[in-house]
């Protein structure tokens, strides 16, 4: 998986865990034990799932992130060349 899907999946999770621990109050509040059981362990796997999954990202190396910088300049236009223009940070 690549970064963006492990960050999807993270997001999940914890959006499962959110659920299932609004469910285990409910239970809670409503006294019924086979429900709280049955949503302990669930958010107990979760959890597992979870940090499994932000282990994995990462362990996923970071980019360069200079290089997406110069890609992302953009060229000077036509008549920037011909007309400089004075601005205030190089007016010095």
């Amino acid at each position: 998986m690549n970064s963006s899907q492990l960050l999807y999946k993270i997001s999940n999770l914890q959006y499962s865990i959110r659920m299932k621990e609004a469910e285990y109050t409910k239970a809670l509040k409503a006294k019924d034990e086979t429900n709280k059981e049955l949503n302990t362990a669930a958010i107990a796997s979760l959890k597992e799932d979870l940090a499994t999954t932000i282990k994995e990202f990462n362990s996923i190396p970071a980019q360069n992130i200079d290089d997406t910088a110069k890609e992302n300049k953009k060229p000077k236009k036509w008549w920037q060349t011909f007309f400089p223009l004075k601005t205030e940070t190089n007016t010095k």
